[in-house]
């Protein structure tokens, strides 16, 4: 059982610690505030009687803040609570140091989003760089112009790729069917030249992540403690 101390007669229940206006760890630690507590801070508050308590608080590791062209982000958690931890996931492309380009199930089903939304959505995450920046930046530009492309049509109520895990629709196919993962692919197969491995069922999240982590074309420049896919989707 927690120990409280008391302030003036009070008791004190709670103490929060916040960076720039971010929830980094709560006193008692609370595990949905401190969702990648790696270390710990150490408060020692001292009253007038001398006598001191220690506060020991988790605090949350910080993720990367750097982000280059063709970086790639790849989550083994999900939006919402219909598939636990470690199914399905899901993938984006950035294409500049606040963005990112992703297909999704929503309306419309390819966009440009702030990679801060990607990143408060997903805890579980790998972010991975190309070690030749120009990989990275071509890789960028095919994403940017299919979602060019994509948006125009879609303007125009003409057709677009259908979000869908169809295998009746290849996967060097970028016409017929999008999905989060194959959007990454197809932009690193057209417009960078990188081909990655897949002896899958389908280019899953899951198929990303063990080509960043044996592909010495990439750097993986971090990756959550949990992050963690549970099913291969290899035949």
């Amino acid at each position: 059982m927690t120990s409280y101390p008391t302030i003036n007669g009070v008791r004190l229940k709670a103490i929060d610690l916040f960076q720039g206006g971010t929830l980094l760890a709560s006193y008692p630690p609370q595990d949905e505030h401190v969702r990648e507590a790696t270390e710990s801070l150490a408060l020692v508050g001292t009253f007038d009687d001398g006598s001191q308590q220690t506060f020991t608080l988790p605090v949350a590791t910080r993720r990367p803040s750097d982000f280059k062209p063709g970086d790639i982000l790849v989550a083994s958690d999900n939006y919402g609570d219909v598939y636990p931890p470690g199914y399905i996931g899901h993938s984006a492309i950035v294409i500049d140091d606040s963005h990112l380009i992703e297909a999704v199930t929503s309306y419309p089903q390819v966009r440009r989003a702030p990679i801060d939304n990607f990143l408060s959505i997903h805890t579980q995450v790998m972010h991975a760089r190309p070690k030749d920046p120009r990989l990275g930046a071509a890789a960028a530009d095919y994403a940017k112009e299919y979602l060019r492309a994509y948006t125009s049509n879609l303007n125009q109520d003409k057709a677009v790729p259908e979000f869908s895990f169809t295998t009746s629709v290849p996967l060097n196919d970028p016409n017929d069917a999008i999905y989060c993962s194959k959007l990454v692919w197809l932009s690193y197969y057209y417009g960078a030249d990188v081909m990655f491995d897949n002896n899958f069922f389908l280019f899953a999240p899951v198929d990303l992540e063990a080509n960043l982590e044996n592909d010495d074309r990439f750097d993986v420049l971090y990756k959550h403690p949990e992050f963690d896919f549970k099913i291969s989707l290899k035949l």
